[in-house]
């Protein structure tokens, strides 16, 4: 249903219902008394789906007006005293759950009330040090993600998300709480370890020392965190204290392509040993030869990756979410580096994509140092050095991103285009 026009309070407004799940992705729900509507599997009360969406106070319209737009709309208006059954999952909810039984996890609950706070965090799962709650956020594509040109944010989704957990986690300081993201569609949301923690701690920066007389680089160029970061308060551009320290983790839940990763490694030593590149065709026979094999590139692993948070106040359990091929980061001797591995991860080949080689030249693929800053609690991360030949290098990978883009028709095939799964 497209967009809708409809007068209120005197004026005239247009309204869509994609408009209003946009502007509820964010919003904790508030409590239902007689009638909700149903927005990605959370119950909003009809008045505050319209407020939020149209940015009006409660009081400025009836609950009559707001149940007479949103049936407009499209919604159907569920009383609260139905017998609903259990309440419907998204798609990260519903893998969240078989991920949580698969490891042997089946006691957890699902929205669960508590007696001091109208939130309810998506998940409870009670350990003997106490329950942890995760709030499970989704990416899906929108309209505006793949732009002609111009400046792209790739932090800002995730942000978003983290404002969201933050509100949702604002009455459980007394909790073990993480946030639980899984990208189901939306593209350029990049969820490796390092944009996770630019996120949280500071957009990722180049520094590069230049001496003013001389116009000489002194010292080799590094890579590190600048501001921006939303575990990290800031006075201008300074960071001065911790923030967000109630999330104790941000878990990334993905599909991992292992039959792919395992296809490109393959394919990779056979154009050594044959000292040159496969043309279109042999990829294509290579993907087809595969089928059925540990290199389908259908073939995935569902896991988790944790990003304990610097600054939380409680830590996250070490000894949850430690599968054969999930992994964990975390701080650890001055460093944020990776602080657990799944003996399958550690045999799986390494990702070939250009992303996941941004910040491969001369450094541990898995640790970045944090600033010395001993009186400041909330640090800025910071990499090990590159000299000035490898910081051309890693800006020349930049030109990469563009194979991230959805291809406009009528362009070449790419080899990441080659090892996506075919029907």
């Amino acid at each position: 249903m497209g967009e809708q026009e409809f007068r209120l309070g005197g004026k005239q407004y247009t309204l869509s219902r994609r408009a209003v799940e946009e502007a509820l992705s964010l919003v904790v729900p508030k409590e239902v008394r007689r009638y909700f509507i149903l927005v990605s599997g959370h119950r909003y009360p009809p008045k505050q789906a319209l407020a939020e969406t149209l940015g009006l106070p409660l009081v400025s319209f009836t609950t009559m007006d707001a149940n007479r737009i949103l049936r407009t709309l499209g919604f159907e208006l569920i009383r609260a005293d139905a017998a609903l059954g259990p309440p419907p999952r998204t798609e990260s909810e519903q893998l969240f759950e078989e991920y949580l039984r698969v490891a042997g996890f089946t006691d957890f609950t699902f929205e669960r009330d508590f007696e001091n706070s109208r939130n309810r965090p998506d998940y409870c799962l009670p350990l003997g040090s106490g329950d942890v709650l995760f709030e499970v956020k989704e990416f899906h594509a929108a309209p505006g993600d793949v732009m002609p040109g111009g400046a792209y944010d790739p932090y800002r989704p995730i942000r978003e998300k983290i404002e969201a957990a933050r509100k949702k986690f604002k009455d459980f300081q007394d909790h073990c709480c993480a946030l639980v993201l899984y990208n189901a569609e939306r593209p350029l949301v990049v969820l490796s370890w390092r944009f996770i923690y630019a996120a949280m701690l500071g957009n990722l920066a180049i520094r590069t020392p230049i001496h003013v007389a001389t116009a000489m680089q002194p010292t080799e160029a590094e890579t590190g965190f600048a501001n921006g970061g939303k575990m990290v308060q800031y006075r201008g551009q300074t960071p001065i204290a911790p923030q967000n320290t109630t999330i104790s983790a941000i878990l990334v839940l993905e599909q991992l392509p292992v039959g792919r990763r395992r296809l490109e490694a393959a394919v990779a030593a056979e154009e050594v040993q044959i000292g040159r590149e496969l043309n279109l065709q042999e990829h294509l026979q290579r993907v087809e030869q595969a089928r059925g094999t540990d290199r389908d590139v259908s073939l995935r692993q569902l896991r988790v990756v944790v990003h304990d948070n610097p600054y939380a106040g409680r830590l996250f359990p070490v000894d949850l979410f430690v599968g054969p091929y999930d992994e964990r980061y975390g701080p650890a001797g001055g460093t944020i580096s990776r602080t657990f591995a799944g003996q399958q991860i550690v045999n799986l080949p390494a990702e070939r994509s250009p992303i996941a080689k941004l910040f491969s030249a001369k450094q541990n693929k898995d640790s970045a140092s944090l600033t010395e800053q001993p009186v400041t609690p909330s640090g800025v991360l910071q990499g090990p050095a590159r000299t000035r030949e490898e910081t051309r290098a890693w800006l020349d990978e930049l030109a990469q991103f563009s194979d991230k883009i959805p291809p406009m028709p009528g362009e070449t095939f790419s080899r990441q285009m080659i090892y996506q799964e075919h029907e």
